[in-house]
């Protein structure tokens, strides 16, 4: 072991109560089953377990990254030179009236059942969505035309100066798949939803056709990918454009690379068809994207984030 993780370690349970995990494999961690080793892992499952990892972890010069339910998200075939810190940080609370409190680790899929119980309204248009309340803000998830920011009323995060801070909906300057926590070093703790008063049966209902309407659409939860690879693009002076007709208009659904191929089902999926590797998934984008390019003048970006073994220091 490094001897400089070592002394990282002792510094570690001082503040946390607790070891570090070291060589953790990253492809268990990840909905694509794709990643090598990461030199450091810790699963935190309390606000102060996970604001106290982040402190030690910045104060040594220690690369760090933080992630949800490994969903939208690629990982390096060389692992990570530094700690990952999974977010299993969960809880929902009802907050006065007709808004909730929840940890940021917390799945949409709980949160979604807690919603429904308390005959909340509002959220129906994420479920079947995987991953966790605090990757679903961090990239304004959504569907049917609706999305999580508009939801949300307050949060609390870590700063880049280390201090626990509330911070209002603006501040996020929501877009498309996208927030204000893609540019900063802010860590989202906790968030405060307001939703509207429903029937219990309706909301549950509503959930149930969502889940079916995705079901039919995408690939099946068994099959190793991340979500929808690109972002549905705005060309200058038009709508918005789905990402999957571009791509069926290249013929993507033949394509692959290596082990990673495109979904027969949905052509914005990239899947991991057995034994795929990183660069096989950024090489079958890089075509895909090219030939996109080539064939419509669109440009397309991704939504999933591809995290190199190499990651600057904080």
């Amino acid at each position: 072991m490094n001897p400089d993780y070592q002394n990282f370690n002792k510094q570690f349970i001082e503040r946390t109560g607790r070891s570090l995990s070291f060589a953790v494999q990253l492809a268990d961690f990840s909905s694509f089953k794709i990643g090598g080793k990461a030199d450091l892992f810790f699963e935190a499952t309390s606000i102060n377990e996970l604001v106290e990892a982040l402190r030690v972890a910045r104060s040594n010069s220690i690369p760090h990254y933080v992630v949800g339910g490994g969903f939208n998200l690629l990982f390096d075939d060389l692992g990570f030179r530094g700690l990952i810190i999974k977010n299993s940080v969960e809880g929902v609370d009802m907050s006065g009236g007709d808004r909730i409190t929840v940890k940021t680790g917390t799945s949409l899929k709980d949160m979604l059942g807690f919603c429904a119980r308390k005959s909340l309204a509002g959220f129906e248009f994420l479920a079947g969505i995987p991953g966790t309340v605090g990757g679903a803000v961090y990239g304004n998830a959504g569907a049917f035309g609706e999305s999580i920011g508009s939801y949300l009323i307050e949060a609390m995060i870590l700063n880049k100066n280390e201090k626990k801070v509330r911070i209002n909906r603006e501040k996020f300057q929501f877009g498309y798949r996208d927030s204000i926590l893609k540019k900063t070093r802010d860590t989202l703790l906790e968030v405060v939803f307001e939703l509207r008063q429903g029937q219990a049966k309706i909301i549950q209902a509503g959930m149930e056709n969502n889940i079916r309407v995705r079901e039919n659409k995408h690939p099946p939860a068994t099959v190793a990918c991340a979500g929808s690879y690109f972002k549905n693009p705005f060309p200058p002076g038009e709508k918005k454009v789905a990402a999957a007709v571009l791509l069926d208009g290249i013929g993507a659904k033949r394509l692959k690379c290596g082990k990673a191929a495109v979904s027969e089902i949905h052509a914005n999926f990239l899947i991991n068809e057995g034994k795929a590797s990183s660069k096989d998934v950024l090489q079958l984008a890089k075509k895909l994207k090219k030939q996109v390019k080539d064939r419509f003048g669109i440009i397309l970006q991704e939504e999933v984030i591809y995290l190199p073994a190499e990651s600057p220091k904080p």
